[in-house]
């Protein structure tokens, strides 16, 4: 993993926690951010979530995710960016694709609560409401397994 300079973590954290003006003005000042795949995802949440131009925001978040493919945290930034633009099943793709990665992602699985996304019915075939999937999904559920016909 790359080193990040002291002002790109200090604007990663700014992003972080939600401050993205402020975080833009130090990524500004110091473009080795986009060395860097986890930097890179937070300036395109900032440019996202500043009014910058959609597509160029997931474009630097994709291009993040193809550098380091197995980090969540790019996951929960891409996510977040398609939640901005209203998204939302492009949205819970990102997050879930995270927690492949780190099925503990504190940020993906709130953002998928939040949303209320559900997981797959476990017979695809049979409605949601089937008793059998009900069922089925319950017992899954208590022991955390992914059963799937």
């Amino acid at each position: 993993m790359l080193e990040m300079s002291e002002l790109v973590a200090r604007a990663v954290e700014l992003a972080a926690s939600g401050r993205y003006a402020e975080a833009m003005t130090l990524f500004e000042r110091d473009s080795t951010f986009t060395r860097v795949p986890m930097a890179l995802s937070y300036y395109a949440r900032c440019l996202a979530n500043t009014g910058g131009p959609f597509e160029r925001a997931v474009a630097l978040c994709l291009i993040a995710s193809e550098r380091e493919f197995y980090n969540p945290e790019i996951y929960c930034n891409l996510g977040n960016i398609f939640l901005i633009n209203n998204q939302k099943g492009a949205a819970i793709k990102a997050f879930r694709k995270g927690l492949k990665f780190d099925g503990k992602h504190e940020g993906c699985i709130s953002a998928l609560v939040k949303l209320g996304a559900r997981r797959k019915p476990v017979f695809s075939f049979l409605s949601r409401n089937n008793a059998v999937n009900k069922f089925l999904g319950m017992l899954a559920g208590k022991f955390r397994v992914h059963i799937h016909a």
